[in-house]
């Protein structure tokens, strides 16, 4: 296999998913970078730890869990910029792949190529990008490892994001969902400098749909709010990948019709501003960015292999008897789940505690002394479920 694809199914008909998946985290002209630009349109900008974890953990649900039986995953190509780059292990094949770097030229090339496999009437488009990303009015670039190369006109190394989502109606694809893991900040120092001549490269040009295609069904879903930064935890996911992802393993399906639980698009984003609100999910990061969606139809997008897993948020009437209490969680002919007391100096912990469980019937307690138990009965469900113990 050759190129930027690291999975393809050499089986796949018209109808199949076709992935493309970009995380830029090692920026050659930035701080931090091997050639350092002194252009003043990248004060502020830095290297960054999340997104080539990010992007792999994307890939790797992808290519391992992603499942939709009218349109299979045909081909997914990964494009990555980081410190340390690693071979990508395909998880089906266990083979590992050298990933090409997200360079501007390869961004370019790969989104061509990526376009042109999902040009059938019946096949959906997956992109998924995370790393720098700066709005000039209304539309995103999304900068790539080479951004600033180009020293007169610096967005040469940016891909031009709602023109792609914009020219992508000349591609006959029905469904395209586009996944933005970027701030979405304005950048009035790479404005006044660069200007508004260019937002960077525009790949698939056009705008209206033809009348002779199919009409499209399409869902782009940001990490944040327009004029507002996207949040990671330093060398680990980003919080909005990591809620994606969590939200697809169960928290973001349903099962109205029959016994599949699906996760449709609309019920996939309500489902990372979620937990994008909970604490004991994003911690310090509470609320630190909002996940929306400017246009979006809703449709299946992944059916789940088993039962959803789901958070469950477990607490005490009182938060203070959060950081003396020991949780237990039970379930018929299983080791229960426990959060021990803190040790003795440790730093108390006042927050729920937040399980991730598979869909059942649990039971669950809080111990705060050998007369003060309290204890519930509770059905783990999607999407989320939150039982508060009171003193009996």
């Amino acid at each position: 296999m050759a190129g930027f694809t690291v999975h393809l199914d050499e089986n796949a008909g018209p109808a199949s998913t076709h992935a493309l998946v970009i995380g830029v985290g090692a920026y050659t002209h930035l701080d931090g970078g091997p050639s350092p630009t002194d252009h003043p349109g990248a004060v502020g900008m830095r290297q960054l730890s999340s997104p080539p974890l990010s992007a792999r953990a994307f890939a790797t649900w992808m290519i391992g869990e992603y499942n939709d039986k009218g349109r299979p995953l045909g081909s997914l190509a990964l494009l990555l910029s980081e410190a340390a780059p690693a071979p990508f292990p395909n998880p089906k094949t266990q083979v590992g792949h050298v990933v090409e770097a997200a360079t501007i030229d390869n961004i370019v090339a790969a989104v061509t190529e990526w376009k042109d496999r999902g040009d059938h009437d019946e096949a959906r488009l997956v992109f998924y990008f995370c790393g720098h990303g700066v709005s000039l009015g209304t539309d995103s670039s999304l900068l790539a490892a080479d951004i600033f190369a180009d020293r007169n006109s610096p967005l040469n190394g940016a891909l031009h994001f709602e023109a792609l989502v914009r020219g992508l109606n000349n591609c006959r694809a029905a469904q395209q969902v586009f996944f933005v893991d970027a701030c979405r900040e304005g950048s009035d120092a790479l404005v006044n400098t660069a200007g508004r001549d260019t937002l960077g490269r525009v790949v698939v040009g056009g705008n209206l749909r033809p009348t002779a295609f199919v009409p499209r069904k399409h869902a782009v879903l940001y990490a944040t709010l327009l004029g507002t930064e996207a949040v990671a935890r330093a060398g680990g996911l980003s919080l909005f990948t990591d809620a994606l992802l969590r939200s697809l393993d169960g928290s973001g399906s349903e099962n109205t019709a029959d016994s599949v639980w699906r996760v449709t698009t609309l019920n996939l984003l309500r489902s990372i501003v979620r937990f994008i609100q909970e604490p004991p999910f994003a911690g310090a990061l509470v609320n630190a960015s909002t996940p929306v969606s400017n246009e979006s139809f809703d449709f299946d997008f992944h059916e789940l292999r088993g039962d959803p897993v789901v958070p469950v948020y477990i607490g005490c009437a009182d938060p203070e008897d959060n950081a003396r209490a020991e949780f237990i969680c039970r379930r018929r002919g299983r080791e229960p789940l426990r959060r021990p007391l803190p040790d003795p100096g440790e730093e108390p912990d006042l927050r729920e505690w937040a399980p991730f469980l598979p869909f059942g019937r649990y039971q669950v307690e809080a111990v705060l002394g050998p007369g003060d138990q309290r204890s519930k009965k509770l059905d783990a469900r999607p999407p989320f479920f939150r039982v508060t113990l009171a003193r009996p």
